[in-house]
């Protein structure tokens, strides 16, 4: 399913539809009010929804993470991840991503990644529809913890898989592992 305005590309082929690396090219790092993603050949523009709230959220995630192995060998918890995800020929732009040291240099190098660890922070732009369909292609592509945060219940659901998930209320404890064993937090610290 194709949802989002098609963008042409400065150089789009004959049929209309923008190459990978045209639309990284193009899309990728513009500074506007939109989020870019790639959908094999047909870009999609939506309003960029992190908000002042889910920056907060995002605070408490980040002090957490600064804790942690992971941030010690260069690893970055991030907003606004873009992943190519192979398996659906698409890239998804992330809430928030955690990338390993190696991903982080990766990345700087131009290659692309799959996040292990991904947020996703469900505002009032945000369809269930599309959201069960980015859980779907997260785990097909390589994610191995996903979580979904609903700021208005002040709820988490914690999945390790598109099946295997735990639902996470007030103290209970949320987790990242196995990717990231030492990162966890309360519902009530993730929006305090």
């Amino acid at each position: 399913m194709r949802t989002g305005t098609a963008i042409q590309s400065t150089a789009p082929s004959e049929t209309g539809f923008v190459s990978l690396p045209d639309f990284l090219i193009e899309y990728a790092n513009r500074e506007d009010p939109y989020k870019y993603e790639w959908n094999n050949g047909v870009v999609e523009q939506k309003p960029r929804t992190m908000n002042r709230n889910q920056f907060l959220i995002f605070q408490n995630l980040f002090f957490v993470f600064m804790k942690t192995g992971a941030f010690a060998a260069k690893g970055m918890l991030m907003c606004e991840v873009d992943m190519f995800l192979p398996f659906v020929l698409r890239t998804r732009r992330a809430d928030i991503a955690y990338l390993s040291g190696e991903q982080m240099q990766a990345s700087r190098d131009g290659k692309a990644t799959v996040c292990a660890f991904v947020i996703e922070v469900v505002s009032k732009n945000d369809q269930a529809n599309e959201v069960e369909e980015k859980k779907v292609e997260y785990f097909e592509n390589g994610v191995q913890v996903l979580w979904v945060v609903y700021p208005t219940l002040k709820k988490v659901d914690v999945y390790r898989s598109i099946k295997d998930v735990t639902v996470c209320l007030n103290e209970d404890v949320c987790s990242a592992a196995p990717v990231l064993p030492d990162f966890e937090i309360t519902v009530a610290g993730l929006f305090a």
